[in-house]
């Protein structure tokens, strides 16, 4: 049996969640502070709302029947 007691060394763990971080900290930095880190966020926006309105309208396209293209030119409707 293993003993519980026993210290364990987690160096090179403590070592890559720093790193980790200091490279998301760097990532956020860039993204928020610089102009083209405005222009990456917004594609990445853009992107996001439209996949999840495909996969919206496909989920509904599959439940109800109704035409993907139907559902989705729907929501395009009415989320503006």
């Amino acid at each position: 049996m293993k003993n519980p007691f026993v210290k364990q060394k987690n160096t090179g763990l403590i070592a890559v969640t720093s790193v980790v971080a200091a490279a998301g900290a760097g990532a956020l930095a860039y993204l928020y502070l610089t102009e083209s880190g405005n222009e990456v966020r917004n594609s990445i926006s853009h992107k996001l709302k439209d996949e999840f309105k495909n996969l919206v309208s496909r989920f509904i396209s599959g439940k109800t029947g109704v035409a993907k293209d139907t559902v989705k030119k729907v929501a395009d409707h009415v989320s503006e």
